[in-house]
């Protein structure tokens, strides 16, 4: 039975256990609490599984829907509390609910000496039920609900270590970005409705198309301005700043973040209004020129950061830029199948560096976590089943191979112009191609540091430290991180089998990708004789980076010679392409400046305000002196003076 009401459980089940923990959770033991958070999101999946039956995916496909009528209702405006669930939003919902509920079983282990885990559940559970609503909502007024609800959860959980230094200044940064992108949702929003006369996702798709054609210009301002809230929330230049000190966060926050929720919600947002960049070329331009930005910076920055984290967020920057870019070529298919290869590698590998965290004692430089994958075994099957999937290295056991493909081929036979100007697509191809070989370099070059060896001069155990000075043994504790990771870890190459595209499966003829393209035919771009080429070529950088770094004397040997090219000492990689510094002259130092002027301009008004009544009071208190001289006749022919203009105004009245 598909009842609509299955529909409002989704995300109503993890939101309130929420609530529940957000009370009750500190008078509840520790395992009670992981589980009952587990099992909220646990169902929110099975009733997303149970739908998948409902002949929902597809083109031909027959959304579910369910209403209670107006939410919000005005003389000029309406909206109503509406989810519908279509083959975009089940796959959405198949994406959130899975690994949020991986995500918050593997938690259990990781939160264990935490100090306040209830608070932690219950901001994960509320986390995946915003994003849940997110991608239900039919309206935009609901999904903006559910995108506020997603960027208070990211403050609060990106700030859990709030007693740490410069995690509160994490959490505000990433808090105030993101309203900043706000502000153009909202814009946004209203700019549609005053084109459109409504915001229903489904009757702007009926009916939009060819009302934007009319007035294409109008439509452009709207689709821009929803860009900056779309860019803010999934991180594309100029709004990327936050993402990386989002990473002051625990490591499962991370993961959630970057796999399923937050920083897809961007993605998701423009993949619905598709048919409004279709009329708006300018716009399309606009992401393609700022994806490719922000594609080349997250993998420059990625290859020089010794933060385990970082790298792994500055990865995120990259594979988001080819999801824009999948979206400015028209190709909302590729852009979902690759959202999905990459939930999978990049859950599969945030996981496993939060597993090395925990286990080398809340270390996060590579550099000082030589060796430690060889301690771990289940974690260091993830994590090179994480780099193969994060390179596209092999071919149906890699999660991001046909996804990274299908994005290349819609790129091919893509046009990008606006202005009247045009950008080439063999330009675009070309620098995507090279960036994903930098990929292969940062992700393997971060595999071989944590599979090299240890300093000779080093002992296993010394003084009840190992060879990397942390104390305690090295090694996997944790049964619910062993169990995701191996899940993860099966899971990730059945992606990539499943993923392969009709022309290359030969299991299930595609249905995968049938289903999370929404039928989409795929770009007749790649083939078997064109892919080679670059296959080889990133397995030979795969195999030469790992075996520079993971040997300490060769490592040394090329760090040295790099140190004296002075790369990433200076300039745009130690600047972060001065991004930061452009915010600091172009808005926080002329912020500070009006603040402090208006701080002057006010002091000296209140001054001038108080020294003046001050005077008046002093004044009138020297008159009322002069008056008080102590006679008693004086006080009498005082009180009949009064007596007598008072009657003489009663009387002319």
């Amino acid at each position: 039975m598909n009842s609509p009401w299955l529909l409002l459980l989704i995300p109503l089940l993890p939101g309130l256990t929420a609530a529940l923990l957000g009370v009750l959770g500190g008078y509840l033991p520790y395992n009670v609490l992981g589980g009952l958070a587990t099992a909220s999101v646990a169902g929110s999946l099975a009733i997303t599984l149970s739908l998948c039956g409902a002949g929902i995916f597809g083109a031909a496909g027959q959304p579910l829907d369910f209403s209670t009528g107006p939410w919000i209702s005005t003389q000029a405006f309406q909206a109503g509390l509406h989810l519908r669930m279509d083959s975009v939003s089940l796959c959405m919902c198949l994406l959130v609910s899975f690994f949020g509920f991986l995500i918050t079983l593997y938690s259990i282990g990781y939160m264990r000496h935490d100090r306040e885990q209830a608070r932690f559940f219950a901001s994960l559970n509320l986390f995946v039920a915003s994003m849940l609503t997110l991608v239900l909502a039919d309206n935009l007024v609901l999904i903006f609900l559910g995108w506020e609800g997603v960027g208070l959860c990211s403050y609060l959980l990106i700030g859990h270590y709030w007693e740490e230094d410069g995690v509160p200044l994490a959490a505000f940064r990433a808090f105030f970005v993101n309203r900043i992108g706000d502000i153009f949702f909202v814009l946004g929003v209203f700019f549609l409705y005053t084109m459109f006369g409504t915001l229903s996702l489904s009757e702007l798709a009926a009916h939009g198309p060819s009302l934007a054609g009319i007035h294409p210009e109008r439509a452009a301002i709207a689709a821009l301005l929803l860009l900056g809230g779309a860019f803010a929330k999934s991180a594309q230049a100029p709004l990327h700043v936050w993402l990386a000190d989002a990473m002051a966060g625990p490591t499962p926050v991370s993961a959630l973040i970057h796999a399923a929720t937050m920083v897809t919600a961007g993605i998701y947002l423009i993949m619905r209004l598709d048919w409004l960049y279709a009329v708006s070329p300018e716009a399309r331009l606009v992401v393609t020129l700022c994806a490719l930005v922000t594609l080349v910076l997250g993998a420059l920055m990625a290859l020089t950061q010794t933060d385990i984290k970082k790298i792994l967020a500055y990865s995120t920057l990259s594979n988001l830029a080819l999801m824009f870019l999948a979206l400015s070529a028209r190709a909302p298919g590729a852009a979902m199948l690759h959202l999905f290869g990459h939930a999978f590698f990049k859950a599969l590998l945030f996981l496993a560096a939060g597993s090395v965290i925990l286990a080398a004692h809340h270390e996060q430089d590579v550099r000082n976590l030589r060796g430690v994958l060889k301690k771990l075994p289940i974690t260091n099957i993830a994590f090179l089943v994480g780099c193969i999937g994060g390179a596209g290295l092999i071919p149906y056991l890699a999660a991001g191979f046909f996804s990274k493909e299908a994005v290349l081929g819609s790129l091919e036979e893509a046009e990008f112009m606006g202005w009247g100007h045009y950008l080439p697509a063999g330009f675009v191809y070309a620098v995507v191609v090279a960036v994903e070989c930098i990929s292969v370099l940062y992700l393997f070059r971060l595999y071989g540091y944590l599979r090299s060896d240890a300093p000779e001069s080093a002992s296993p155990k010394h003084n009840g430290h190992d060879a990397h000075g942390h104390h305690g043994e090295i090694r996997e504790t944790s049964l619910s991180i062993k169990i995701v990771l191996g899940l993860l870890a099966l899971a990730a190459p059945i992606f990539g089998i499943l993923s392969a595209s009709p022309a290359f499966s030969f299991i299930g003829k595609g249905f995968i990708y049938s289903a999370i393209t929404n039928g989409a035919v795929e770009p007749e771009g790649p083939t078997r004789a064109h892919v080679a080429p670059f296959l080889i070529l990133n397995l030979a950088l795969a195999a030469v980076c790992f075996f520079l770094f993971s040997k300490t004397g060769r490592r040394e040997a090329l760090l040295s010679k790099l140190k004296m090219l002075r790369l990433g000492s200076f300039g745009p990689l130690s600047r972060k392409f001065y991004f930061d510094d452009a915010y600091a002259y172009l808005i926080i130092a002329p912020l500070k400046a009006a603040a402090y002027i208006s701080r002057l301009i006010l002091e000296s008004l209140f001054t001038g305000i108080i020294t003046v009544a001050g005077w008046i009071g002093e004044g009138g208190s020297l008159l009322f002196k002069q008056l008080q001289t102590g006679k008693v006749h004086q006080y009498a022919l005082g009180v009949l003076l009064l007596a007598f203009l008072l009657a003489f105004y009663l009387g002319g009245r």
